[in-house]
């Protein structure tokens, strides 16, 4: 779990990837256009994906690495299954959706399983999966009343896609 969240601690890692698998012009001052992305931001997820090993770059010119390229071909796939809903996604939105993707789970299993996440971003991101129809939030019976988070159908496309990009 840890590299998909190292993956995506950015948020604009997965269009950066996909952009410069698609890009025909691998070029800083291009990406930053195509992307609509302030030059800083760029520069961070940059340099976040080199040290993953993702991306080397030469100069102004990026190239995906052969592990950024499958990275990138199963994030394009992901993108498109996305269809814009994450458009404004948090960095925990798409771990959180790879967690759920095994089984429902409650809030403090969620956390356990994603070390380094704050019990605000995590509410913050599951209120927004909540929100964009991708996870359903479920009041289960019981003294006291407990709280489960549970994919929704057209989430669960998404599961294995998450899992090919872990494995990646």
């Amino acid at each position: 779990m840890s590299d998909l969240v190292r993956l995506f601690h950015h948020q604009w890692s997965l269009p950066v990837l996909v952009e410069l698998l698609r890009g025909p012009d691998r070029r800083y001052a291009a990406l930053a256009r195509r992307l609509k992305v302030s030059r800083q931001t760029l520069t961070d997820t940059l340099a976040a994906l080199s040290s993953q090993g993702l991306v080397e770059g030469v100069e102004a010119d990026y190239a995906l690495t052969r592990k950024g390229e499958k990275v990138a071909e199963r994030g394009e796939a992901l993108l498109s299954a996305l269809g814009g809903k994450l458009a404004n996604q948090r960095k925990w939105a798409l771990p959180i959706l790879h967690a759920l993707g095994r089984k429902p789970q409650r809030f403090g299993e969620l956390k356990a399983s994603l070390p380094g996440a704050t019990p605000r971003a995590l509410s913050m991101a599951l209120k927004d999966l909540v929100a964009s129809a991708l996870v359903d939030r479920r009041v289960l019976d019981g003294f006291p009343p407990r709280t489960q988070y549970v994919l929704q159908q057209k989430a669960r496309s998404l599961a294995p896609l998450l899992d090919q990009i872990a494995r990646a």
